[in-house]
């Protein structure tokens, strides 16, 4: 079953869905929900969808790298971005584009302009660091379609999966995963990669981080006050006292 949020930006896919393939409900983080079989046990599978009008104001917000991805990231076991809409940097200049009333058209928040590679640059950023797999669709209905080819992957057993694969027989590179105090707070506007190491050494939970005040947060090298009561606005969905 395919579980779609039955809020304004998820409900309006659920008719795209083959008919007894979904359901609507509330879902308290993310706009579509899956169950699926992982490795050894059952899992739950979170999908986010941003259009590309979205997904570009929430890099200027701050707001899907705040509360939205920490309750992303607590509530579900594999996530995914789908970034929805048609998108392009001019050939010339580099700028992102969107096609809008039949034609190639500057995208922009407010009077702020955009590269594309800034997207791109975001979206990696959100797949690397905190664990997201992202994928873009030109339009509602390819997004649903996704999402139904998501359904039916999940439905399989794991061990399914790997039997038109080659047995990978090189030197597999062990990584230490990252806390994830650190992968929240490095996708937060203004921190990045080395400032989220010192947040990491900071605080111990992400409930921690969220709970800072401004004080506490600019004892930290490299933040000010600015940049303190942005990332306590950024965690907290806009409220609070600044203290």
């Amino acid at each position: 079953m395919i579980y779609v949020d039955n809020r304004t930006g998820s409900k309006e896919l659920f008719r795209l869905f083959p008919k007894g393939m979904a359901t609507l409900t509330h879902l308290e983080y993310g706009d579509f929900m899956l169950h699926g079989h992982g490795d050894g046990a059952d899992i739950a599978i979170g999908i986010e969808r941003k259009t590309i009008g979205d997904f570009v104001n929430s890099m200027c917000s701050g707001r899907f790298s705040g509360r939205q991805l920490i309750g992303m990231m607590n509530s579900y076991h594999y996530l995914y971005l789908v970034i929805e809409g048609m998108f392009r940097a001019n050939p010339q200049t580099g700028v992102l584009e969107v096609w809008r009333r039949g034609g190639w058209q500057e995208h922009t928040a407010g009077k702020r302009r955009f590269m594309a590679r800034d997207i791109w640059a975001f979206m990696n950023t959100i797949q690397v660091v905190c664990g997201f797999h992202c994928y873009h669709t030109s339009r509602d209905t390819d997004t649903a379609c996704y999402i139904t080819a998501l359904h039916h992957w999940w439905g399989k057993e794991y061990a399914e999966h790997r039997g038109h694969l080659q047995p990978h027989t090189g030197r597999v590179v062990e990584l230490s995963k990252q806390t994830l105090v650190r992968r929240v707070a490095s996708c937060l506007d203004g921190v990045g990669w080395e400032k989220s190491k010192a947040i990491d050494q900071k605080f111990g939970t992400v409930e921690e981080l969220v709970q800072a005040t401004s004080d506490e947060l600019m004892e930290i090298e490299g933040i000010g006050k600015g940049l303190s009561q942005s990332i306590i606005k950024q965690l907290r969905g806009g409220h609070h006292n600044g203290t």
